[in-house]
């Protein structure tokens, strides 16, 4: 990090104070404590968010582009971000599907780059680096926009999935507690005794199918850098 650092700003010949800021503040910004989070300073905003997975590194690279950085990911999932108004700088992320126990391998893999942890989400695993790692000095806001008014970014893709969920279980539910005891026929209810078990099983399989499925579509969409601040990604609801 230090020897490309040093060559960037060899080769744009800007002061490097000028560039990164004081020396202080940017190695906190690229080597955050190991105790958890820093306080915020005087000033700083805290916001807290979340987007699904269809939607997450997009919507990560445009407020990373508006100086939110992202300090972690909580037990929800959501992502806790902070911006210090008076000294605000882009950001740029990525997202990898990562195995928990390559974790530390896959982090070190990247930290060449400038890339570093910044959450881990199930097998989804979060990287962050200032914008000026590659930028430089126009990676700085002079004026970053206001807060998002939203703190929750779900898709049309999600709201299908839990729609099609309820909707089995309601057709289960209207199975095994209205019609079978109103038809009195033990064939249906030995049919549902078995049915449901099976039916049960075969979602299952499909379940973990369309999880790989998904892992595999994940895997393929790490991409980066940050797309343009007044981009407005679609298919949000």
């Amino acid at each position: 990090m230090v020897a490309e650092l040093t060559g960037h700003a060899a080769e744009s010949g800007t002061d490097p104070h000028a560039e990164f800021g004081p020396p202080a503040d940017f190695a906190r910004q690229l080597a955050p404590a190991a105790d958890g989070p820093a306080d915020p300073e005087p000033g700083a905003q805290r916001w807290v968010w979340t987007a699904d997975a269809y939607m997450d590194q997009d919507m990560m690279n445009r407020f990373g582009a508006q100086g939110w950085e992202i300090e972690r990911v909580d037990k929800l999932g959501r992502f806790v971000s902070r911006r210090d108004e008076r000294n605000s700088l882009r950001w740029e992320y990525r997202r990898n599907v990562v195995d928990r126990r390559k974790r530390s391998q896959h982090a070190a893999s990247l930290a060449p780059d400038g890339w570093e942890p910044c959450g881990y989400w199930l097998y989804l695993a979060y990287y962050k680096r200032p914008l000026a790692v590659t930028v430089g000095p126009t990676a700085t806001l002079a004026e970053p926009p206001e807060r998002p008014a939203r703190s929750v970014y779900f898709t049309r893709p999600l709201y299908g999935y839990l729609a099609s969920v309820l909707a089995c279980l309601a057709v289960v539910i209207l199975l095994s507690t209205v019609f079978a005891p109103a038809s009195g026929d033990s064939g249906l209810k030995h049919g549902l005794v078995v049915g449901m078990p099976v039916g049960a099983v075969v979602g299952m399989l499909v379940g973990v199918w369309l999880l790989r499925r998904q892992r595999q579509q994940m895997r393929r969409a790490a991409r980066f850098p940050a797309p343009e601040p007044e981009s407005t990604p679609t298919g949000i609801s």
